[in-house]
């Protein structure tokens, strides 16, 4: 049944469902017949240290899928703390479909994870407009759109959430507000038009926190990309501090994948390095005071 849905399901994944921990498996019978299948994976529950050296891209355990790459992609460090539950796998029979079966699963889920003291379930998904119009009528919320596409779907990936607590709605409304405060320099990979509010584009606390990631430890230039742009729009940047390599890669070769040789680097590798050492001057050279606070919390001190 999953692998009639499209999955790409294997024997490892099999193996996976039946040995693995956390896993959860639901199934909608009518009589002997299967109609649907739903599982589900146990994520989160890591301590803050270790979330916080998944953040600065340190560290990479096994798991959590989207409680980890909101943490390593996004801005949200702490979301790896938190306890959730994605949904893996979905599938209804052919003949079964849009009759309301799988959305009943996931709201019959969604009551469990609550009952447990969870403080979200999660999903990730290649965006279709149908399937994103299924997951939104489930009551899920988009907390991050992928950078890459997805390899099955050759969409771009979202990943949503349904709060179940407290710190799960806090979880939401802070990737939210990074969503419509990025959105200006992330246009170009939003596939749906987000809620239009006007948001200072002068660096805040998490900007320092994201400059001093990428300069201090190893955050991805993607996941940095929207601190970096602001941080060339500020004013008081000495000329000392001029920001010339990222300058000309941010801005006159907006493409990633346009040729590293342009820049005069033999490799990514040395021009990640080169950009990470100008980041480095700049942030002192705005505010050395905060700088090197950013870079201690950064490095666990």
């Amino acid at each position: 049944m999953l692998s009639d849905a499209h999955y790409r399901t294997s024997t490892r994944d099999l193996r996976r469902l039946m040995d693995a921990p956390g896993m959860h498996f639901s199934a909608t019978l009518s009589g002997d017949c299967i109609l649907a299948v739903l599982w589900l994976v146990d994520e989160g529950g890591l301590d803050e240290r270790l979330a916080r050296e998944i953040w600065a891209g340190h560290r990479r355990p096994p798991g959590s899928l989207v409680a980890q790459s909101l943490s390593a992609h996004s801005g949200q460090w702490w979301s790896p703390t938190l306890r959730s539950r994605r949904i893996s796998r979905i599938a209804v029979m052919e003949k079964y479909r849009r009759q309301g079966i799988a959305k009943q699963m996931i709201l019959f889920e969604i009551t469990r994870a609550k009952q447990a003291g969870l403080d979200f379930i999660s999903v990730s998904f290649g965006y279709e407009r149908e399937l994103n119009d299924f997951w939104m009528a489930c009551g899920f919320k988009v907390v991050r759109i992928g950078s890459h596409n997805d390899t099955c779907s050759g969409c771009c990936t979202l990943m949503a959430i349904f709060p179940l607590s407290p710190a799960g709605e806090h979880l939401y409304e802070a990737a939210k507000k990074q969503m419509i405060r990025d959105a200006p320099w992330l246009k170009a990979n939003f596939p749906f038009v987000l809620e239009k509010k006007e948001e200072s584009q002068e660096l805040n606390e998490e900007d320092w926190r994201e400059l001093a990631g990428f300069a201090f430890a190893h955050r991805p230039l993607s996941a940095s990309l929207a601190s970096l742009q602001r941080l060339l729009k500020q004013r008081c940047i000495k000329s000392a501090c001029s920001l010339i390599h990222l300058r000309k890669y941010l801005q006159k070769h907006t493409s990633q994948s346009h040729p590293i040789g342009s820049l005069d680097f033999t490799g990514r590798k040395a021009l990640i390095v080169c950009l990470r050492n100008e980041v480095k001057q700049a942030v002192s050279c705005l505010d050395k005071e905060k700088s090197i606070a950013w870079a201690a919390w950064v490095e666990n001190k």
